[in-house]
């Protein structure tokens, strides 16, 4: 390979490397983590979403529809992703969770309707509740579900925002709004979460994150997009330069929002797409130089 092509070569590939997403973390070890992410999620988008992602999907919704519902508890360790799926000895049992049914099918329920039974706490045990385990208070399945329960108790997202003047309605809200009213409630930095609308980029309130350390005590979130914590000053992912919608009802099927992959699936097919394309190329210059 002559110089001039080694040199296009090079500069082809830093220039791949320097377009990398900031957002992407090395994953963690198994059970080393600094901190619990808890997660609550506005069941009226995740039902959009799902019903979105195929016609035949259907959702299972709380009767109390001011309610904010579980996604998990997710140990998390700082500047890393996870750790996820650790390696347990302790195996999801749903009969540890029957004298709890009532309350998880309530306040974790499981919005996908036409997927297994248990299959949404099952998917959390394996993947969180197995790496919160090597902690105490979370150290079986049944204290894993209970904290989830007793932390979504405690900290009732709708009643927080409605005090700092943020309700479901079918006018958006600047994100800082939503930043103002969870600071005001919690007193800690909270991530806010919102799933996106291809056709118009309008962002929808998902999911609201807390963070906690390991004696359960309230802490400022991490950053886990420090790009949108540098800019603007809190952490997440909406648009910030459009109304997020908090919407109080599922909207028809058929129509918007049409939401986008999450930005973990974009990453990957991202980076996937790069990866081909860096491929092609030194197959052309592998061709032209033999």
């Amino acid at each position: 390979m002559s110089a001039s092509w080694a040199l296009l070569l090079a500069c082809l590939l830093f220039e791949g490397r320097a377009h990398t997403s900031p957002q992407r973390f090395p994953s963690s070890p198994y059970s080393d983590w600094d901190y619990l992410m808890f997660s609550q999620r506005w069941p009226q988008t995740t039902c959009s979403e799902w019903e979105e992602a195929n016609s035949a999907n259907s959702c299972n919704l709380p009767k109390d529809r001011n309610l904010w519902t579980i996604h998990g508890v997710w140990p998390t360790k700082t500047g890393h992703e996870g750790p996820v799926f650790c390696p347990s000895a302790i195996h999801f049992n749903p009969e540890e969770l029957t004298p709890m049914l009532a309350d998880l099918s309530t306040y974790w329920i499981n919005v996908e309707a036409n997927t297994k039974p248990n299959s949404f706490w099952a998917h959390e045990w394996k993947k969180h509740g197995t790496c919160a385990s090597s902690l105490p208070l979370l150290d079986s399945v049944t204290n894993y579900f209970q904290t989830g329960l007793k932390l979504n108790r405690q900290y009732e997202l709708a009643d927080i925002l409605a005090k700092g003047g943020v309700s479901p309605s079918s006018t958006g809200y600047d994100v800082a709004q939503f930043y103002n009213a969870l600071k005001s409630g919690l007193g800690k930095e909270p991530i806010i979460h919102c799933v996106q609308d291809k056709k118009t980029n309008s962002s929808y309130i998902s999911e609201i994150r807390i963070c906690f350390n390991k004696t359960l005590e309230m802490i400022d979130c991490n950053p886990t997009n420090p790009v949108h914590r540098a800019r603007f000053g809190l952490d997440t992912n909406c648009n910030q330069k459009k109304l997020v919608w908090y919407i109080p009802q599922v909207p028809p099927s058929s129509g918007p929002p049409k939401f986008s992959l999450p930005g973990w699936r974009q990453n990957s097919a991202d980076e996937r797409s790069r990866l081909l394309g860096v491929y092609r190329l030194l197959k052309l210059i592998q061709w032209i130089t033999v």
